[in-house]
């Protein structure tokens, strides 16, 4: 038993073949990256400055009550940009960064910058936990010791 090869058919007369698809723009993707890498850089700025800033602020603080009138007015003034900088970190923070890391999965899934998106999404979720560690070391660094 021999086997024929099977005749090979084109398209029908008339009909022709689709055009390739135009290659997509990575706008989506670079954007999804800009606004993560913007959120990490920031992110890590403010908590070098809050944890210098709350280091230093903290002495004489632990043995007594957390009320703080037994603090002067400077010292208690001297918080309020502290709050305002950890405040603003954590709101604009998480928002712009649930924000990169969706518009990065959604480069990603539409081949829309799709290495640009992977970079987005590393960096929108590294950067909450790079953030929190530099807070760490930075408030143990500045802590003045009794």
């Amino acid at each position: 038993m021999s086997f024929q090869p099977q005749p090979v058919y084109g398209p029908p007369p008339g009909y022709y073949a689709a055009p390739p698809a135009e290659p997509r723009p990575r706008t989506l993707g670079a954007f999804s990256m800009g606004i993560a890498l913007g959120v990490f850089v920031l992110s890590v700025v403010a908590s070098t400055y809050v944890g210098m800033s709350a280091g230093s602020l903290t002495h004489g603080m632990a043995s007594s009550s957390a009320s703080g009138s037994h603090l002067s007015s400077a010292q208690l003034a001297a918080f309020g940009p502290v709050g305002i900088v950890t405040a603003a970190q954590v709101i604009f923070g998480t928002i712009l960064g649930i924000l990169a890391l969706v518009l990065g999965i959604v480069a990603v899934a539409t081949k829309r910058g799709r290495a640009f998106g992977v970079v987005g999404i590393a960096a929108a979720a590294a950067a909450p936990v790079v953030s929190f560690i530099v807070y760490t070391t930075t408030l143990a660094a500045s802590v003045p010791h009794a």
